[in-house]
Order: C-alpha cells, then sequence, then structure tokens
C-alpha cells in the first residue's frame, strides 16, 4: 500500500513538471514572436525624422515610435479611443492577441497635450516596459535622461524630469491637458514634490517656481506609466520625461 502511495506520488510530480515545462515552454514561445514582431518593426520605424509610411499603412492606429538611446528599447505607440481605451492591452500591432500587447496611448490624449500618458506591460527580464523598473535608481535615470518620439510630423527629444513609485489613483493620471495656470503649476509642483530623485530638469523647473517664472503650458510632459507588479496589483511606476515647447504652443482644440 505503501509503495502504491508513493507511485502515484511519483506520477503526479512527473506530471506536474511536464504540465509546467510545457506552460513555461508556450509563454517563452509566444515572447519571443512578440519579440520578433517588435524587431521587425523597428526596422522600418521611421524614415529620416518622421514615422514610416508603412506603418501607418500596415496599422492606421500606429501614432509614433519611442526609443531610449543608447537601448534596446524601441517601440510603436498605439492610439486609443475612449469606447474602447485598453484594445492594445493584450493585442500585437496587427491586432491579434498578445500578452505582451503594444504600447498606447492614453484616450484622452491629442498629440499637443500638456501630458503624454503611454501604457506599456512590464514584462520579466526587463522586456517591453519592464526595462523602466531600471530608472527607480537615480545612476541610470542620469546615464539615460532622454527619449525620442517620432511621428508623422517629425521627431521630438524629451528629458527625464521625475520618476513616480505611486498607484492607480495617482493625480497624475488625471493630468492631461489643463486649461488655467494655477492647475498647471499645481500639477508640476506635484510631479516635482513626489519624484524619487532630483533631474537636472526639476532643479530647473524648481528655481523658475520659486522666482515666480511663468511656465504655464511651457512644458509637455511624457508619461511611460507600468505595473510594479512584486509591490502590489494596484502599484505602479511613472516614468516622466518633458520638453520645452517651442513654436508649437499649447492649443486645448
Amino acid at each position: 500500500m505503501f509503495r502504491k502511495g508513493r507511485t502515484w506520488i511519483l506520477l503526479f510530480l512527473i506530471l506536474a513538471v511536464l504540465v509546467s515545462g510545457s506552460y513555461l515552454l508556450g509563454n517563452y514561445c509566444l515572447e519571443q514572436k512578440a519579440e520578433e514582431l517588435f524587431l521587425e518593426l523597428s526596422e522600418q520605424e521611421h524614415t529620416g525624422d518622421v514615422l514610416a509610411e508603412s506603418l501607418i499603412k500596415r496599422n492606421t492606429n500606429c501614432i509614433g515610435w519611442i526609443s531610449i538611446p543608447g537601448t534596446s528599447f524601441s517601440y510603436p505607440v498605439m492610439g486609443s479611443s475612449s469606447e474602447n481605451p485598453e484594445y492594445y492591452l493584450h493585442r500585437d500591432f496587427d491586432k491579434k492577441y498578445s500578452f505582451y500587447g503594444t504600447p498606447f496611448l492614453d484616450y484622452r490624449c491629442r498629440l499637443q497635450s500638456d501630458n503624454l500618458i503611454i501604457y506599456g506591460h512590464n514584462i520579466n527580464g526587463g522586456r517591453l516596459f519592464g526595462a523602466l523598473q531600471k530608472y527607480r535608481e537615480e545612476f541610470y535615470g542620469k546615464e539615460h535622461d532622454t527619449i525620442e518620439f517620432t511621428t508623422k510630423t517629425g521627431k521630438e527629444t524629451y528629458h527625464l524630469v521625475s520618476v513616480l513609485e505611486t498607484d492607480i489613483s495617482s493625480e497624475w493620471y488625471g493630468f492631461t491637458d489643463v486649461y488655467n495656470s494655477s492647475d498647471y503649476v499645481k500639477m508640476v509642483t506635484y510631479l516635482l514634490n513626489h519624484g524619487k530623485y532630483l533631474t537636472e530638469r526639476s532643479v530647473k523647473v524648481k528655481k523658475e517656481l520659486a522666482r515666480g517664472i511663468d511656465i504655464s503650458h511651457k512644458y509637455q510632459f511624457f508619461s511611460l506609466s507600468t505595473c510594479r507588479t512584486m509591490d502590489g496589483k494596484d502599484k505602479r511606476l511613472l516614468v516622466i520625461f518633458m520638453r520645452e515647447r517651442g513654436e508649437d504652443v499649447w492649443n486645448p482644440f
């Protein structure tokens, strides 16, 4: 009876290993497929300083491409709608199911908005927006303090201003456009007061505010949002960049 019990336990363990191995292999294959698609797309991401027409023709929802110089972080950005704001949460560039999903812009944002919020999955091993976890360390932020965003109208460079370890209730998620100076300054002050560490840009803006300089809509922010899975299901990491507006002054319409 004892030997029979041991046999059943052994068979159960073998089955569990086989099922687990099959699951891991399946996930690995899906991850490889997703990475290969991103690599394929990256080879045609832009022509000069504008988004490649071939990407837009392949999927008209593609609004841009993000990349962090000096790293392998390089991905398309998809538009979203109020009817289905998380459409690309688990869909690839070709609209097929993908656990990876594809980075997408918050449906409330326009490309001229005060704050562009882009969502992406935190994939184990530092893949996709999992690479942003490195920005929790100040030395990494200083070494990789720029991000490039290429659209069909051109390329913009944004500089790191703040890193927030927060959750889904963060005020920053409510900020896409504001329509008066006081609310804009309030949101910028919130950002500066909650960052993990100071950056060159955050010091600059703090000095401007201390001098009473009017910064209303002077800067456009570029916020990358992802999960902090190990810290809790509602925990989020926001890596936020900014650029000084030039001739493209803020327009609420």
